[in-house]
């Protein structure tokens, strides 16, 4: 998919968390993995998270059912900063 800002190619993944945790992305088809989650690799800045639940402000078109929010991913060489 293009994103519809850049025209640059977008990279599919998974949004997941469970309260316990930050909400994290992994690209592909998996969730984050325990040891990701521990080191916050994933970790998506724009959720924020309880232990109850987490939240995330995103924009919504009706019309192409997009949604969308800023935010930044984590990566593993963000932690050898």
């Amino acid at each position: 998919m293009k994103c519809p800002f850049c025209e640059n190619e977008m990279q599919k993944g998974i949004l997941s968390g469970d309260g316990r945790s930050a909400v994290t992305w992994k690209a592909g088809e998996e969730q984050t993995g325990f040891f990701d989650r521990f080191l916050g690799i994933g970790k998506v800045t724009a959720a924020k998270h309880t232990l109850a639940h987490f939240a995330i402000e995103a924009n919504y078109c009706h019309a192409c059912k997009k949604k969308n929010f800023d935010t930044d991913i984590q990566s593993s060489t963000d932690l050898q900063k």
